[in-house]
């Protein structure tokens, strides 16, 4: 049975990690600071958990002792100290747990199984043509059967399920998943059908979530996540937590105008930075059709062949992303910009060299922390399936998370 810390401030040693509090009753938040320092890195001895955290070495011993029983933590093997005993190294065992993420849009549902350190166990795709939200839900829920099934992994295992889908200004429009979308309780109606706890989260938080939880903004409290999908999104982290805005539509980069009466966009408004800088923008420029299985492919095929349309999207693409990325800079002063989303690799890096260096900002003037005026914009988690492995992070960000108490 997965063991779950129930619901879900920073002060910083010379390790990175969320301090504890020495509080009775905030065991639980506790609990999560000692999982974030030791995923923070990789492993750490109980007297390094200590110094992170702020505990007392008893409250440590006591904490770390009862999540090797719940079978969260295991032990290494002691390593040799200049003085006194030996010390276990403790890292978060993959086995304790596992999550479900899947990624809806308007052609297809891909589902994959991770555990508790990111890694995919299994993954099953299965296409679809913009179902209703009813029907939605029970395709949903057979492939998540269906995933068990394969896997044999035990349901009571999971924490819980997540559902990317595109965000607020896209869900039921051209690049959408379909009509209806917008209200429907998805996450309600398909715990009720799985037996799971369901998040339902857009695609570039899931994203960023997973960039935070598993790949180079492990160490990150402050950065910004840009989802270039078939439209344009970004994850916000601010102060550790992903920040949604009043009505969940934070990050909606997409919608900054760039070209002041530009192409004309679905929200109304003429030179949207998604009209230039997506998907859906890169093939209206080499001509490809969205809405073909093929394209992706075949983007990344022109661009191998050195395909002009396609170098000058990437160029276009660019000089448009920086203004974006200037306006992101200005305002929240993050510690890094990743760009990922659904790019190929070969694509994304082609992005990058392209947009590199940024225009000058308040961040690149003042240097990232990484030495004066140096850029901080890399390449995050990109993949076809990075919605759904995002997806699946949503859970375990959830249980584990050392969040606002």
């Amino acid at each position: 049975m997965t063991t779950r810390i129930s619901k879900p401030g920073q002060n910083r040693s010379f390790m990175q990690g969320v301090s504890g509090t020495n509080l009775g009753f905030a065991k639980e938040h506790n609990l999560r600071a000692v999982i974030d320092a030791v995923r923070r890195h990789d492993a750490l001895t109980r007297a390094e958990i200590t110094r992170i955290t702020g505990l007392s070495a008893q409250t440590i011993s006591n904490l770390v002792g009862e999540l090797e029983a719940r079978g969260l933590l295991v032990a290494g093997a002691p390593q040799k100290a200049k003085r006194g005993q030996p010390a276990r190294p403790y890292s978060l065992n993959p086995n304790g747990g596992y999550s479900i993420g899947i990624q809806v849009d308007y052609q297809m549902a891909l589902a994959t199984l991770v555990n508790l350190s990111g890694q995919e166990c299994h993954q099953i795709k299965k296409q679809i043509a913009r179902p209703s939200p009813n029907d939605g839900v029970i395709i949903l829920s057979e492939i998540i059967d269906r995933l068990l099934i394969e896997s044999d992994v035990a349901r009571e295992r999971v924490f819980g399920v997540g559902v990317a889908i595109p965000g607020p200004f896209c869900v039921s429009g051209p690049t959408g998943i379909g009509p209806g979308w917008v209200e429907f309780p998805v996450a309600e109606r398909l715990s009720e059908r799985s037996g799971l706890p369901v998040i339902v989260e857009n695609d570039a938080n899931a994203a960023a979530i997973a960039e935070r939880l598993h790949g180079a903004g492990r160490n990150n409290d402050n950065f910004i996540y840009i989802f270039i999908g078939m439209g344009l999104g970004a994850g916000l982290f601010i102060n550790g937590q992903i920040y949604r805005g009043l009505r969940g539509a934070a990050g909606e980069i997409g919608h900054i105008i760039v070209e002041p009466g530009g192409k004309i966009c679905e929200c109304g408004n003429r030179g949207c930075l998604e009209r230039y800088v997506s998907l859906r923008a890169a093939y209206e420029a080499i001509g490809e059709a969205e809405d073909d299985p093929d394209s992706l492919a075949k983007l990344e095929q022109r661009l191998n062949d050195n395909d002009p349309a396609v170098k000058a999207w990437l160029k276009d693409a660019a000089e448009k992303l920086r203004m974006g990325i200037l306006a992101l800079e200005s305002t929240l002063d993050p510690e890094a910009v990743f760009i990922g989303g659904l790019l190929p690799s070969k694509l994304a890096e082609a992005l990058m060299a392209e947009l590199l260096p940024p225009l000058p900002s308040v961040t690149t003037l003042q240097g990232s922390g990484q030495g004066s005026g140096e850029p901080h914009i890399q390449l995050g988690r990109s993949a076809p399936s990075a919605p759904a492995q995002g997806a699946a992070s949503v859970p375990i960000f959830n249980e584990f998370n050392p969040g606002p108490t």
